[in-house]
């Protein structure tokens, strides 16, 4: 059966990224419905907008910097409105917002005062209702709607399983280990060998990274797809409580299928040579394991990184219990 989507997002500052969203619905066999085609209606323009939320199966809402135009009686921003008739009409809603740590946006196209503030009070929105996701340009934006509508609607080649993601993971991991921060908020899809036991994130974790202190655990991890990454390249996979809590009891040997988004924080550069991650050398080549033999030897050097990654789970494709044997 022929599905309809509707997208909202407001216009000006999202143009390209609207066009690029459009560009990806014609691969499916869908009904696209958007101001772009609304044309010359009776209806005042929110009317129109409304209706054809209704009239839809699906609602994506595309969110930046701007509120957008705004509904005199309520306050609200048209997309907030729109977004609320969604949900009362009970449609599946995919939301995206902009990744505010790493997207690059004019500053014309970023909203101050009074609209920030309810712009802000959306969002919070958003983030408690769903588990959104988020975009650095147009051509994230398209790669991760085309991927999740594939839950969703038959593409127009009648492809029923996911496009094969592990080329393009390869060579945006290869890049993030040399320039962490130009891949930095993109996403990646790994299969992954858990390889210790879960923990709380630190304090320090969360705020290097823009994480949620309190409902973030981190996990141990080693990976398997694509081939040729080892833990010196991403040792530990971070998981939100809104994920973590239907994957946990998470056991050493249990593999993950999952897109992960990619994360990197400045720090002080202690030496010009970079180094990504951090280091442990001992005063002489031979290694201890007791406290005589630490003694004998000195203790250990330890090399802070000039900089920090991390992996943060984005959408769990697939969990697979391990027997605990597995490493």
């Amino acid at each position: 059966m022929r599905r309809t989507v509707f997208v909202s997002s407001t216009f000006r500052d999202l143009q390209t990224h609207r066009k690029a969203v459009w560009d990806v619905l014609g691969k499916f066999n869908a009904a696209v419905r958007g101001m772009e085609q609304f044309g010359a209606r009776t209806g005042t323009p929110l009317a129109t907008c409304l209706v054809e939320v209704e009239q839809s199966d699906i609602y994506v809402g595309i969110i930046a910097f701007r509120l957008g135009s705004i509904e005199p009686t309520t306050g609200k921003s048209y997309t907030q409105l729109e977004y609320e008739r969604a949900v009362e009409r009970s449609k599946e809603v995919l939301i995206y917002l902009v990744d505010e740590e790493n997207a690059r946006v004019p500053v014309k196209f970023i909203d101050n005062g009074e609209a920030r503030e309810k712009l802000e009070s959306f969002k919070k929105t958003l983030r408690d209702r769903h588990t959104i996701d988020t975009f650095v340009d147009e051509g994230d934006l398209a790669k991760k709607i085309e991927r999740d509508l594939r839950a969703h609607l038959v593409s127009r080649e009648g492809e029923s399983e996911p496009i094969d993601d592990l080329d393009l993971s390869r060579t945006l991991l290869s890049q993030f280990a040399l320039l962490p921060k130009s891949v930095a908020g993109k996403e990646v899809r790994l299969t992954i060998r858990v390889s210790g036991a879960p923990y709380a994130a630190s304090r320090a974790v969360c705020t290097a990274f823009n994480f949620e202190f309190g409902a973030t655990i981190g996990v141990p991890i080693k990976i398997e797809q694509p081939a040729g990454f080892t833990s010196a390249d991403l040792a530990d996979l971070f998981i939100h409580s809104k994920i973590a809590l239907e994957m946990l009891p998470l056991t050493k040997g249990d593999r993950i299928e999952a897109y992960v988004r990619l994360h990197f924080s400045d720090s002080e550069l202690e030496q010009l040579k970079a180094r990504f991650r951090p280091r442990t050398d001992y005063s002489t080549a031979m290694s201890f394991a007791s406290s005589a033999v630490r003694a004998a030897l000195g203790e250990p050097i330890h090399y802070p990184a000039d900089s920090a990654v991390a992996a943060e789970l984005s959408k769990l494709v697939r969990l697979q219990k391990g027997t605990g044997e597995d490493a």
